[in-house]
């Protein structure tokens, strides 16, 4: 009898052992599973910081700077899109290294814009290819001043295209014989040439349509390519021209003629 459940003892206990040890392994298995998985995490957090470092041509140790610094004040009061390169060089912590970084933004921001206005300036040639008779955004629902008037203060901007644009002559001819606008300056851009080609074209259709020969040798009327000014003032990429603005201390205003 004492043999028997002695041997009852032992198989319990043996089955009891048996479980300890299978939950123990499973346990093991999913904590090893846990800690691949947060090392994936890891990893892939590494490689995601890395090629963002690369992205701004910046060393391990200036990023690591770059990070360090955005856990206080730059990275409470700066919106979440400040550029590590901004952050860098307003915490530069000599002349030298906020020139370093100075150079290296003012580089990145040209070849922005180089590449902005490139692409602005294929998408206006072909949305005149392919639409020659439809405007890409209604300006009639552009802000504008039913008041026409200019006074002193005023600078004239005026978008116009060079070719096949009646209404761009005409509107040109119109603030030309204004009063108001004979003592003010004037800025006209033509956004549909390009500054390494076209400045001959551009001095021909001055001379074709009059432009006033002593207020541009003055600077009073400036004949400008437009190189992304237009897309820098309205954030949209307008293809409808004529278009007028009027600058003053109040700010940019458009103008409807």
């Amino acid at each position: 009898m004492n043999l028997l459940r002695i041997r009852r003892s032992s198989r319990s206990y043996c089955l009891l052992l048996c479980c300890l040890i299978s939950i123990d392994a499973v346990f093991a298995t999913e904590l090893k599973i846990e800690k691949t998985n947060i090392q994936k995490i890891h990893e892939q957090s590494l490689r995601e910081d890395n090629t963002r470092r690369q992205l701004w041509s910046l060393s391990e140790k200036d990023w690591a700077r770059y990070k360090t610094l955005m856990q206080g004040i730059r990275g409470s009061i700066s919106p979440a899109n400040i550029s590590p390169i901004e952050v860098l060089g307003t915490h530069a912590r000599t002349t030298r290294e906020r020139q370093k970084y100075a150079e290296t933004w003012a580089r990145m921001r040209h070849d922005d814009i180089v590449g902005i206005i490139a692409f602005q300036q294929a998408y206006n040639k072909a949305f005149s290819t392919l639409y020659p008779d439809e405007q890409i955004i209604n300006t009639a629902l552009l802000e504008t001043t039913a008041n026409t008037a200019f006074k002193a203060g005023d600078r004239v901007l005026i978008f116009i295209k060079i070719e096949k644009c009646a209404s761009c002559v005409d509107i040109v001819s119109h603030i030309m014989r204004d009063e108001a606008v004979k003592k003010l300056p004037i800025d006209i851009y033509f956004i549909d040439t390009h500054h390494l080609t076209d400045d001959q074209k551009i001095r021909s259709w001055a001379q074709t349509h009059q432009i006033n020969r002593q207020r541009l040798k003055s600077g009073q009327i400036t004949l400008n390519h437009d190189k992304g000014t237009l897309y820098g003032l309205t954030k949209s990429m307008i293809n409808q021209v004529p278009l007028v603005y009027k600058v003053n201390s109040e700010g940019l205003t458009q103008v409807k003629y």
